[in-house]
């Protein structure tokens, strides 16, 4: 079976995807707006002008948190630890990013290289971030549609979508909730000509491999 190397999609293209099957995987541009930019540089400066450097590193975790890590931060895993013949214990268990002492320090050194780091960071999708959720279809425009309307009617009602599709329904949430840019989502295809039988081994495979961010199989 020859597969090719994939297209890339944007939000403004979706509707052009083929009527084809194939698998897909959503990508986020990581882009933070000039304003933002300007605003962290500016909050970094007059810290380190009053003396406060503490404020100042402050600043550059909230910043890194905000716009490059907490829109990847893994929800909580569910543990439990038992023995034999003792008490068990049971709860979640955040993920915590972390953030590079080294590097935060280098910041609040050059408040500028904030601004390098935005710029780098808007073209490095998709080779070299995480995948946010990968699912094959019989009818790629039809699925990819369906994603996209579900996210829409969340960024404007801030509800629910009225689907019975909790798969589709979770994607589109956490895209919401975790507050990313619909504009700033692509998608990847790659045409495969399987059978319906076929679909779930290879997203469950792609699953495995590659752990996207809002999608388990």
């Amino acid at each position: 079976m020859k597969v090719d190397l994939g297209s890339a999609y944007s939000w403004l293209e979706i509707d052009q995807a083929p009527e084809t099957s194939g698998v897909y995987a959503w990508y986020s541009r990581l882009q933070i707006s000039r304003a933002d930019v300007e605003a962290v540089v500016a909050d970094i400066q007059s810290h380190k002008t009053s003396g406060d450097e503490q404020r100042a590193k402050m600043a550059v975790e909230r910043a890194l948190d905000r716009f490059v890590f907490n829109p990847y931060r893994e929800t909580p895993y569910r543990v439990e630890l038992r023995g034999a013949l003792k008490p068990r214990y049971g709860g979640e268990v955040n993920h915590e990013p972390s953030r590079s002492s080294s590097l935060v320090d280098r910041v609040v050194e050059q408040p500028d290289r904030f601004k390098s780091i935005a710029e780098i960071l808007a073209g490095v999708a998709p080779g070299f971030t995480a995948p946010l959720y990968i699912g094959m279809a019989a009818n790629l425009r039809v699925r990819l549609r369906k994603h996209k309307r579900r996210i829409i009617e969340l960024r404007d009602t801030g509800g629910s979508p009225s689907t019975d599709d909790i798969v589709d329904a979770g994607f589109a949430n956490q895209i919401a909730a975790r507050g990313f840019e619909p504009t700033n989502l692509f998608v990847m295809i790659v045409e495969v000509p399987v059978d319906t039988s076929e679909h779930n081994d290879i997203e469950n495979i792609l699953n495995r491999i590659n752990f996207p961010i809002f999608g388990r199989n």
